[in-house]
């Protein structure tokens, strides 16, 4: 048996080729600038605040709490009676419920902000 070139040990019909790291620096390199990336988008978001706006919006809190209502009340409602509906496995329920919980990310943001939406509620 012939060693391949790149093999470091070779001892008869046993070669040991050296293991690649080239998964893990890729994965370190794309976490890091994915997490720069979401620390930015998320910072230009918040810049787009405007006090004033924010001001009115504590003075006449309607909106947010027709916001929270439907954030931790009809969402999670309606996870859950999805998960009835499909007769999902429990573990498959589990997960839709908590993605029914959670609030939005990254992506309803930027969608609000391209289509002008309120930014101070969002």
């Amino acid at each position: 048996m012939i060693c391949s070139v790149n093999a470091t040990v070779c001892n008869g019909m046993s070669c040991l080729v050296p293991s690649s790291n080239y998964n893990e620096i890729l994965s370190l390199a794309l976490s890091t600038v994915l997490t720069v990336l979401l620390a930015m988008v998320m910072f230009s978001m918040g810049c787009n605040v405007e006090a004033a706006k924010l001001w009115g919006h504590i003075k006449r809190p309607w909106g947010i709490f027709v916001g929270f209502l439907c954030q931790f009340g009809i969402m999670p409602l309606a996870a859950f009676l999805l998960a009835l509906a499909f007769q999902v496995q429990p573990i498959q329920a589990i997960a839709v419920m908590i993605m029914g919980c959670c609030p939005g990310g990254t992506g309803s943001n930027i969608i609000s902000f391209w289509v002008d939406g309120d930014m101070d509620l969002r």
